[in-house]
């Protein structure tokens, strides 16, 4: 038994020494890609569309209505624009 295991540790070790110390590959030339056409934009979203629930439906405080959701939209555009103006008119420090 003893036998066996030096020969696979001489066979092992002689391997190990040929790929070390072995010939080197030379890296293949990376060619570089060919250039990819940018793709298409997505068509835009629907403004409305889906499951509209039916006022009998409705959940008061889960369901929202359409009409909540504009203004709220509206109202924090004119928010988001108003920071970005006194953003814009504070100077640099």
């Amino acid at each position: 038994m003893s036998m066996l295991l030096r020969s696979l540790l001489a066979v092992g070790m002689t391997s190990l020494l040929l790929v070390g110390c072995g010939e080197k590959e030379e890296a293949a030339p990376v060619e570089a890609p060919a250039p990819v056409a940018a793709p298409a934009p997505a068509p835009a979203a629907p403004v409305v569309g889906g499951y509209e629930p039916s006022t009998d439906e409705r959940i008061p405080g889960i369901t929202l209505d359409p009409a909540q959701i504009a203004a709220e939209t509206e109202a924090a555009a004119a928010a988001a624009a108003g920071e970005v103006a006194k953003f814009a008119d504070s100077e640099p420090q």
